[in-house]
């Protein structure tokens, strides 16, 4: 988007590569909320945006994490864990930040983490056939036991209530999916198994329960932190950045931000969302280095200028 507006654009990422948690959390998970796309798997929306941000040219620096940021002169400089980035505007999509996984409170969990425990899902193709328990009853625990049941023998889902916090559509998919049982108000207790595989699970239905499983999925969310951005001057709301709802604009001039890491009112934490409040962020962004423009550009009439935001 910026690169239609003509910036030069450098993007700093903490990770390996670029994607956010789609690329590093659920790569096989299918996303509904695209227009245009009835379903796209994760890993493919991102391989797909990649492509098309490419082709504007930006600075990509991965493997760097934003330390601080001050100000001189108009100008704020990003101090890395590697380098000094000079800009005029920042965008942050930062998402909900770094993130650690919220573990399984049962008995017999750390034994089992990354040896049929997995709060990371690895390809699908690794539960074919396999029997698999998914713990949680939010978007993300529904999404992969739908996707996770397209190669499994059999689907269990736990979750502590009846009601569940994921899409409706999702939940009538869930409970008509015929190898998927759900067990509500239910717990996993305990996981049972010996010094190479899990074979079990003890569930907390009445009467206790237990079950054959080959393989767990710890799906109750993660712990997010934004790190040093929490020192950074922001007005915050929820341990969120707060933004107007017009702009995108934070609380600091020139800095502005978008995605699941933003508060305002009516915000809502869809990528379908987060692709609106980027092309609000830019438009504003555009104005902001050059009030002179007058009115805000529309798609049909989009052509790259010379306008810069990076300072070189």
């Amino acid at each position: 988007m910026a690169g239609l507006h003509g910036m030069k654009v450098k993007i700093i990422e903490t990770l390996t590569d670029l994607g956010g948690q789609l690329h590093a959390l659920y790569p096989e998970k299918p996303i509904y909320d695209v227009p245009g796309f009835p379903a796209v798997m994760a890993k493919d929306l991102v391989r797909a945006l990649i492509t098309q941000m490419r082709r504007y040219g930006p600075v990509i620096c991965t493997r760097e994490s934003v330390e601080s940021v001050t100000s001189k002169d108009g100008v704020y400089w990003l101090h890395t864990d590697k380098e000094t980035h000079g800009s005029r505007a920042i965008l942050l999509a930062v998402g909900i930040g770094s993130f650690t996984p919220r573990k399984l409170p049962a008995i017999g969990a750390d034994d089992y983490e990354n040896r049929g425990l997995y709060y990371f899902v690895p390809e699908l193709q690794h539960f074919s056939d396999q029997r698999v328990l998914v713990v949680g009853g939010g978007d993300t625990a529904v999404d992969w036991a739908l996707s996770i049941s397209q190669h499994a023998r059999h689907v269990d889902l736990v979750h502590r209530r009846n009601e569940f916090r994921a899409l409706q559509e999702s939940v009538r998919q869930l409970l008509q999916t015929p190898n998927i049982t759900v067990h509500t108000p239910c717990q996993l207790t305990e996981i049972l198994g010996d010094d190479a595989k899990i074979t079990g699970a003890v569930l907390s239905s009445q009467p206790k329960r237990i079950i054959k499983v080959d393989c767990i999925i710890g799906a109750l969310g993660f712990h997010p932190d934004l790190g040093p951005i929490k020192r950074w001057d922001l007005d915050m709301v929820d341990g969120n950045i707060k933004v107007s709802l017009d702009t995108m604009a934070t609380t600091r001039p020139g800095i502005f931000a978008v995605g699941d890491g933003i508060s305002y009112p009516g915000k809502v934490k869809l990528i379908a969302t987060g692709f609106g409040e980027v092309g609000i962020a830019i438009a504003q962004i555009r104005s902001y280095l050059h009030p002179e423009l007058k009115g805000l550009p529309h798609s049909s009439n989009l052509k790259p200028s010379k306008m810069v935001a990076e300072i070189p």
